[in-house]
């Protein structure tokens, strides 16, 4: 088959695009490519440009045609550590294996640059789909992808200008309803802890929370970011400075259910009552947050549904149904305990 007739059938870049741009011949691209070494500054720097100008990923699966695709769905992730990783995880194998689909998983790390890295490498296994977790992709990302031309479904929150497909709930509307139901609740000086800050989904969360705030005539000043991971010692270790920088304090919203739990037991370390002293609510409804005593106020995010959700799109693209570009917004909800 002719790398003309390769290319329609994929509608991907091919070797022989990037060829015809840097004004050489497909085998000296080749070259460039795997022995850059072999090919003068001048010729690599043209053909970089190219590849570049054109998003081309090099193929490797050894022997295969430009029209086939493998069995496998990349799934990236932030951290495999993060709060609902291994439930999209699981729920995206439930749709996937069914199929005989299997997962290419890559860590990111938290890292831009780590998830460009693990995406231009996975991209030249040939994958049948993209899945991006808790993601907020930047231009080289969104580049490669639509050059690639693949199923893509971000997952987690409502992408603000989505690559292809959207599987989330509104992190926006999920911080604003917890911390509304404080104000009601007649708290007023409301904190709030985050790790993390890069993380869309987390942003989402804090902005909810200060438009609820602000809507009311409240300060969003009490707010602390931290870098380090959203856990039960990190949640333990902010409590301090959140009691010295704001002694007023009365309630707090965590990022995450790990750090409200790790908030929660520092109080009690320090026989400070919750709710009485400090209100104290999270997001996710991880079993730490029932199993708390007082039970830990927190949102339930559906992450095994948009798992399978996910999956679901992904099957039926590739089957040829129309649905790119289609975003499903899932419902969250509110669970009212003794920590508020």
């Amino acid at each position: 088959m002719s790398e003309a007739k390769k290319r329609r059938s994929t509608g991907r870049v091919t070797l022989n695009d990037v060829a015809q741009l840097a004004g050489v011949g497909a085998m000296t691209v080749s070259r460039a490519l795997r022995t850059p070494e072999l090919v003068s500054d001048k010729m690599r720097e043209r053909i970089e440009a190219a590849v570049d100008e054109l998003g081309y990923i090099p193929n490797r699966a050894a022997g295969a045609l430009a029209s086939a695709t493998s069995q496998t769905i990349v799934v990236i992730v932030p951290s495999l550590t993060d709060c609902g990783c291994g439930e999209v995880i699981a729920g995206l194998q439930q749709s996937l294996r069914r199929e005989g689909y299997q997962i290419m998983l890559g860590d990111a790390q938290h890292l831009k640059r780590q998830e460009e890295s693990l995406l231009t490498s996975f991209l030249q296994h040939n994958p049948a789909a993209v899945v991006l977790f808790g993601s907020d992709p930047g231009e080289t990302i969104r580049m490669r992808l639509k050059a690639a031309r693949l199923p893509v479904v971000e997952v987690g929150a409502m992408a603000r200008s989505p690559i292809d497909m959207n599987v989330g709930v509104s992190n926006f509307d999920a911080g604003y309803q917890l911390t509304r139901h404080l104000i009601e609740r007649g708290y007023r000086n409301i904190g709030f802890l985050c790790a993390r800050q890069e993380q869309w989904m987390l942003q989402q969360r804090m902005q909810g929370w200060q438009k609820a705030l602000l809507d009311n005539y409240l300060s969003p000043d009490a707010i602390i970011n931290t870098s380090e991971r959203p856990s039960f010692s990190t949640g333990a270790a902010m409590l301090g400075e959140f009691l010295l920088r704001w002694p007023e304090l009365d309630a707090l919203v965590c990022v995450n259910d790990e750090l409200a739990a790790g908030v929660l037991f520092e109080c009690q370390r320090r026989h400070l009552n919750v709710p009485g002293k400090l209100a104290i609510a999270g997001f996710d409804d991880l079993d730490v947050a029932r199993a708390c005593h007082p039970a830990l106020t927190s949102v339930r995010i559906p992450y095994h549904q948009m798992g399978r959700e996910a999956a679901e799109l992904i099957l039926r693209q590739l089957a040829g149904e129309e649905v790119a570009g289609m975003s499903l917004a899932l419902d969250f909800q509110l669970q009212k305990r003794q920590s508020t």
